[in-house]
């Protein structure tokens, strides 16, 4: 009798883009993410308020600056985990606040997924409070770093 195989892990992702610029599957994923996160701040750009912090860019002068591990993050939101378009852009914001008010990006990477892996179990299972309560505390985390009171 034969085995049935089953499939583990994330569906595959398109990377193709950015696969002849890495040297590893992961890594052109991780930049696929970062530029999914760009186009989402920039398609909401409206909406968030300084987003030069994240993502500034100088055509004239040729120079580029982003904050690659927050932008990853939300990219991954969209593509990964399937956030409500108001969620990623409130999370941005807060993202944001945070940066300025003098956090590292990896700190604001790391709150940020804190959040997403909260959200994702929190999501799966509605009706627990204690996961309820972990995402509720990831997003106080990041709310105060950025000085924003709730």
């Amino acid at each position: 009798m034969e085995e049935v195989r089953r499939k583990r892990g994330r569906p595959r992702i398109d990377a193709h883009i950015t696969e002849p610029y890495a040297p590893s599957r992961r890594q052109a994923l991780n930049k696929t993410y970062m530029y999914e996160g760009v186009y989402q701040l920039k398609a909401a750009a409206t909406e968030i308020q300084n987003l030069r912090v994240l993502w500034d860019e100088n055509r004239e002068a040729q120079t580029l600056k982003s904050r690659d591990g927050i932008l990853e993050q939300l990219g991954r939101m969209e593509l990964q985990d399937h956030l409500a378009r108001e969620d990623q852009i409130y999370l941005a914001n807060l993202a944001i606040a945070a940066v300025e008010a003098g956090y590292t990006t990896r700190e604001v990477e790391v709150a940020l997924r804190a959040i997403r892996m909260a959200a994702k179990f929190s999501l799966e299972n509605p009706e627990s409070k204690m996961l309820r309560t972990r995402l509720d505390n990831a997003m106080d985390s990041l709310r105060r770093m950025g000085g924003i009171a709730w």
